[in-house]
């Protein structure tokens, strides 16, 4: 082999090697006004969590409140809208059979759904969606929802849900 096909070949294993070399992330030092009392650094969670939201979003929707209850421990915790507190997977069950069954959500849709896993090892869902609610008597009001789900062993253990009613 010839020199100069020798450096070609270094040269190509070089580049080859390299390009295959994640660069190393950096964080730069950011003096926050505010500092946060649950978390402030998260990365990239599970997104399978992400389809298990869906799936549970998907079955309120059909009204099949034996699958929804599938996704939730026994001693979840439901922090709604109108700032209560539900606790324990049978209470928040109840206000979900009594809230959705005499109403059908119409033209839902997701905006932005993501997993992220905080520094600490807990596992969130963030949630951005939107629909229509029809109620019996034919009214119907659009609504954008923002939800965060906090994941334990495969089971939300926490919700957070906020509206706003879209124009």
């Amino acid at each position: 082999m010839k020199i100069k096909q020798i450096i070609v070949a270094f040269l190509f294993a070089a580049v080859i090697v390299s390009c295959g070399e994640k660069p190393e992330e950096t964080k730069a030092d950011v003096n926050y006004i505010y500092e946060a009392t649950y978390l402030d650094t998260f990365k990239m969670g599970n997104s399978e969590l992400v389809l298990k939201v869906q799936q549970m979003h998907e079955s309120i929707i059909k009204k099949d409140y034996e699958k929804v209850g599938t996704f939730l421990a026994d001693n979840v915790e439901f922090n709604i809208e109108d700032g209560s507190t539900i606790t324990g997977k049978e209470n928040c069950m109840k206000f979900m059979v009594e809230g959705y069954s005499s109403v059908e959500i119409e033209d839902y849709n997701v905006a932005v759904n993501l997993a992220v896993t905080g520094d600490n090892g807990h596992e969130w869902v963030l949630l951005w969606d939107n629909g229509s609610v029809k109620t019996s008597d034919g009214t119907s009001t659009a609504f954008n929802w923002m939800e965060s789900f906090q994941f334990e062993n495969g089971k939300i253990i926490t919700m957070n849900q906020f509206s706003k009613p879209r124009n």
